[in-house]
């Protein structure tokens, strides 16, 4: 393992810059370089940094909630790895729940008016948005990548791992990156899910599908993920990554492979936005189908109607019909014992 891997510091993920979070049962995430397995955790206010209102050592994961209240106020945070640099700050807010609700209210404005922009059209005539179209890569580079010869990347050698007996158990999923995302090459994360009673986790990055050559392996310790800064170059070349558990003296199988191209802030830019395209193109579709549904539905008589609501005015109708003939027939036979 390079001595960049070794000295490099967590990276705060969550809260982010400027978010606002509850005052009690915050939770905090980050990510881990390779082979962390305890964490420290700072947080002071915005107004007085050098001054901690919560100091936690020893934090087995990269994850943690707080058990105790935050002030509210404008804080600021920080992580390392255990005995390690502070990470960069990230600024956020701890609010009330009225804090929240502005916040979340803020939210719905800005859904309602994507959703009115759909609206605004008759749905008579409403076309259905084109389906989204998710940018991922595909090949061994992107366009106009340069040559690269995996070897001479540091860290890049002939595998070396433990031929570990196999484990009863199934082998960590990749979470992130898969399936051709491209990534900022200065701020690769690997994340993956959690196996119970795992004593930590060997991660492999090759540009090649058997893992044969040119590998870059590193322990993660308990980390379900692992932050890469500056450690793989920004060529725009196809990367490949697998995970396994290891526990006691065994390991699970390797788990199949995330695939993904490190890259430049310019790919990295273009592919965000075509991200956000065909989020906002699948978000329209969601809102054209349902339109179209209620539409639908509006042209139903009320019979053959399935909506929830008709169908429990409907329901109420017959039941009262069916007592109002009731009580009239109780009436006249009443009234019928009364005059004979």
């Amino acid at each position: 393992m390079s001595k960049t891997a070794a000295l490099a510091a967590p990276t705060p993920q969550s809260p982010v810059e400027g978010a606002v979070v509850p005052l009690d049962a915050a939770t905090f995430r980050w990510t881990a370089p390779p082979g962390s397995s305890s964490f420290d955790l700072r947080i002071a206010s915005a107004a007085a940094p050098d001054a901690p209102v919560v100091e936690i050592e020893g934090v087995p994961s990269t994850e943690t909630t707080l058990a105790d209240a935050l002030p509210a106020a404008d804080l600021v945070w920080w992580v390392r790895r255990e005995g390690g640099a502070w990470s960069a700050p990230s600024s956020f807010r701890a609010g009330t729940l009225a804090d929240l609700e502005v916040v979340q209210k803020q939210e719905a404005l800005e859904a309602e008016r994507e959703r009115a922009l759909v609206k605004t059209s008759d749905p008579a005539v409403l076309e259905a948005p084109p389906a989204p179209v998710w940018p991922h890569a595909q090949g061994d580079a992107l366009e106009g990548a340069p040559d690269l010869d995996w070897s001479a990347v540091p860290g890049f050698d002939a595998p070396d791992r433990a031929d570990l007996p196999l484990a009863d158990a199934e082998a960590p999923s990749p979470v992130a990156p898969l399936g051709g995302e491209i990534v900022d090459a200065a701020a690769i994360s690997l994340r993956w899910s959690a196996l119970e009673g795992a004593d930590g986790y060997d991660v492999e990055l090759s540009p090649h599908p058997a893992f044969d050559r040119d590998v870059f392996a590193l322990e993660a310790g308990q980390a379900t993920e692992v932050a890469l800064p500056g450690l793989v170059p920004a060529v725009g070349r196809k990367l490949l990554w697998r995970v396994r558990a290891r526990t006691g003296n065994e390991a699970t199988p390797w788990s199949r492979y995330g695939r993904f191209y490190p890259a430049g802030n310019a790919d990295v830019d273009q592919f965000r936005a075509g991200l956000d395209a065909a989020l906002t193109a699948q978000r329209r579709g969601r809102d054209h189908a349902a339109i179209v549904r209620q539409r639908e539905l509006d042209l139903l008589p009320l019979h053959q109607t399935d909506d929830p609501a008709v169908d429990q005015a409907t329901f109420t109708v017959v039941i009262g019909m069916m007592l109002s003939g009731i009580v009239i027939a109780l009436l006249v036979t009443v009234f019928s014992l009364i005059f004979l």
